[in-house]
């Protein structure tokens, strides 16, 4: 289920944070902090929210760059 506070790009961008590595900046939002733990703790949230998103093997994509 797709978060209502949340607008489009900034699930997108704490989605790619995520696989990035990138930690949460000190400011961001308790419905941002909510949405990052969610799917750092679970690769198959991350996964469907991705896909929510418009993006399909976001991590298979990721690990074959590096």
């Amino acid at each position: 289920m797709a978060s209502s506070i949340l607008d489009e790009n900034s699930r997108k961008r704490i989605l790619f944070d995520v696989v990035d590595g990138i930690p949460a900046s000190t400011n961001e939002t308790q419905e941002a902090i909510q949405f990052r733990k969610e799917i750092e703790l679970d690769n198959k949230k991350l996964e469907y929210r991705a896909e929510e998103l418009g993006f399909t093997n976001v991590l298979f994509e990721f690990a074959s760059q590096g």
